[in-house]
């Protein structure tokens, strides 16, 4: 399982998994691993997970959001240090607030669910608030604040989040077929 030695009861994890020692999953019975991921120290996790296959989560990420919500990462996606991602968060104008709280009494808090779709990047601390959808190949830079989905092989920047350039998709999956051909996942 990598470089931890914590024996985590997840859902379903795969091959050449490492996950650093300072991690914290509140839901491993909620959390689905691909093969070759690595969630590097001092990340944070209180949603469902999906990862898919050769997926990188750098140091001090965090994931909120509860056990009703989902954070979905593709095959080949990845958090640069410092993201942030909020897969649900409280109406505060309306009812009480906070996880301490029955839901009854937290009446627009809906739990929700965040993808990053194949190859999407986010760039370090850059944060996501809950609904959007990182469309495939899309990236951010860093310090970029998203709060709608964003359109596919674009690189975002700012706050909020604007289009800044086009990244090259023909090349970034030539470079995948290689790869899993050379691994034995093509023939």
């Amino acid at each position: 399982m990598g470089y931890t030695d914590i024996e985590w009861k997840f859902k379903r994890i795969g091959k050449n998994v490492q996950i650093g020692k300072n991690v914290y999953i509140r839901y491993p019975e909620e959390t689905e691993i691909g093969d070759n991921v690595i969630i590097d120290e001092f990340c944070y996790f209180t949603t469902s997970l999906k990862i898919g296959n050769n997926v990188h989560i750098a140091p001090m990420c965090s994931v909120i959001g509860g056990k009703s919500s989902l954070l979905v990462m593709e095959d080949f996606s990845g958090f640069a240090a410092g993201v942030r991602v909020i897969c649900s968060s409280d109406d505060f104008f309306v009812g009480l607030t906070g996880p301490t709280i029955p839901a009854e009494l937290r009446p627009n808090c809906v739990p929700g669910t965040i993808i990053v779709k194949r190859h999407g990047l986010l760039g370090t601390n850059s944060v996501v608030h809950p609904g959007v959808v990182i469309a495939e190949g899309a990236a951010t830079g860093s310090m970029t604040l998203v709060t709608k989905s964003l359109e596919p092989w674009m690189v975002y920047k700012g706050i909020p989040a604007k289009p800044f350039a086009q990244r090259d998709s023909v090349s970034i999956k030539k470079m995948e077929i290689e790869y899993l051909t050379r691994i034995g996942r093509l023939k």
